[in-house]
């Protein structure tokens, strides 16, 4: 398991900066196991559902027509390249129009907000709620951060001390609470989603245990977990986006 196996398991007696420490060598674990195993995918258009057996034998030929073209007329190529597009065009319509035909359930949805016409809302200002107006991109960024995540508590805060709630956390406490978790949780920057921690726990349940009793036991959160990504999408039916209450953060 990388650095977590050189570092010590934490206990009762550990710290704050032993929680960091081991937080981020749990971190550098994972990330350093799934740049090893994990498969990289590299996405483009040949990996849309649109694309079909078909297409890649136009994409050949237009290559074929493309490597001979000093030898063979450049009219060859230009037809090769308007068959390939005319093709495209037509797998994109025929997956379109069955995506349609076949839709249920949530892809109902899926099918509405692709056809729902788009509001731009780009540049847009914000009107804070105290009234004043966030213009630039920094100003709307921090009056979406204000009005949607309570205040963090100041640098120099302490956590009430000797609390006893640490004790009730053991293996089962937490690998349940683990197991209730979606593996189709949407990972953050370092890429490590709930189905990982998952692959983790299996082989070193003890360390992730004693990591978050030292967590509750110290009242503290790590700084590397606090790093997310947020999407701003605008709430149905408002009748003013200029609010910045009209959006949400998901």
């Amino acid at each position: 398991m990388g650095m977590v196996g050189r570092t010590p398991i934490l206990s009762d007696d550990s710290t704050t900066d032993d929680v960091v420490k081991e937080a981020g060598a749990l971190r550098e674990a994972m990330t350093v196991t799934l740049d090893e195993h994990a498969r990289k995918k590299r996405w483009c258009s040949r990996s849309k559902p649109w694309w079909n057996a078909d297409l890649r034998e136009l994409r050949k030929d237009l290559g074929r027509a493309r490597r001979k073209w000093r030898v063979a007329a450049m009219s060859r190529v230009k037809a090769a390249r308007r068959e390939f597009r005319r093709a495209i065009r037509k797998a994109k319509r025929d997956c379109w129009n069955r995506f349609l035909q076949e839709a249920d359930g949530n892809k109902v949805w899926t099918a509405a907000r692709y056809t729902m016409p788009r509001i731009d809302k780009t540049g847009q200002t914000l009107v804070r709620e105290d009234g004043s107006i966030a213009e630039g991109h920094q100003e709307r960024e921090q009056a979406i951060l204000q009005a949607h995540f309570p205040q963090g508590p100041p640098e120099n805060f302490n956590p009430a001390q000797g609390g006893k709630a640490f004790e009730r956390v053991d293996a089962q406490l937490v690998g349940s609470l683990l197991r209730k978790a979606a593996n189709t949780s949407a990972p953050g920057d370092d890429r490590i989603s709930a189905h990982i921690i998952k692959v983790f726990w299996q082989w070193d349940e003890q360390r992730i245990t004693q990591l978050v009793r030292a967590c509750i036991r110290l009242g503290f959160h790590p700084g590397i977990w606090k790093m997310a990504k947020g999407v701003v999408i605008p709430k149905p039916g408002k009748p003013d986006y200029s609010k910045v209450r009209a959006y949400r953060v998901i």
